[in-house]
């Protein structure tokens, strides 16, 4: 996997050297209390850097994103490789994705690495209000977990200027693993244009499956370019 992640990088640099390639490219870095994934925290609790690339045209787009991470088998970070497509339906932007993730330098014999396929419906309703609808689903997912669905709902309204609240509500449902419901709420707020930051507490109803289940309070602080 680590070729793989290597070669990525290489072609991702090879194109944004590229002065003459159509489409445009914007990247984000960050740094956040802890990492969380689907409502989980993972990255045992400890501050995570991160970052990621995009290159976008037409609709269409390509996204690679890396994040400090850990597991009980000394996973230290996360890797998701996105290709996806936006597009008007109905009045509602409609995003849909097929993402590969990897949990790198974890141990031989763990499944580490898997597709998704993700639908993202969503809708400003005026210039207060959002809403988001996504599904998520991968054939075969992390470890000795099959089949999974994550499906979640989220508002958002406009409560100052550069200030958002938001809140969502998600659903996990898998093959041979853990189910849970998972819930957030918090303040996104834009210090410049590339400058944000984001509040928020994150909970789940399965407490008794172990700590990444656990409520959590994450800060999180984003340069875009």
């Amino acid at each position: 996997m680590k070729k793989i992640i290597v070669l990525s990088t290489a072609v991702l640099g090879m194109i944004v050297a590229t002065p003459t390639l159509a489409g445009e490219f914007s990247g984000k870095v960050g740094l956040a209390s802890q990492y969380l994934g689907k409502g989980l925290g993972k990255s045992d609790e400890d501050p995570a850097f991160n970052g990621s690339v995009r290159w976008t045209q037409d609709g269409f787009y390509a996204d690679a994103f890396v994040s400090q991470a850990a597991s009980t088998r000394d996973a230290e970070s996360e890797v998701i490789l996105t290709g996806g497509y936006v597009a008007e339906f109905g009045g509602f932007d409609l995003d849909s994705q097929l993402l590969y993730r990897e949990m790198t330098g974890e141990e031989n014999g763990i499944d580490s690495g898997y597709f998704e396929a993700q639908f993202d419906l969503s809708r400003d309703f005026g210039k207060t209000f959002s809403g988001r609808l996504r599904v998520n689903y991968s054939p075969d997912t992390y470890g000795a977990t099959d089949e999974a669905w994550w499906v979640e709902a989220q508002g958002g309204a406009k409560i100052y200027d550069g200030g958002k609240l938001t809140a969502a509500y998600g659903l996990r449902r898998t093959e041979n693993g853990t189910d849970y419901d998972a819930w957030n709420i918090g303040v996104k707020h834009k210090f410049t244009k590339a400058i944000s930051g984001d509040l928020r507490w994150y909970d789940t109803d399965g407490h008794d499956f172990g700590e990444r289940y656990e409520g959590r309070l994450v800060a999180a602080l984003t340069y875009s370019f």
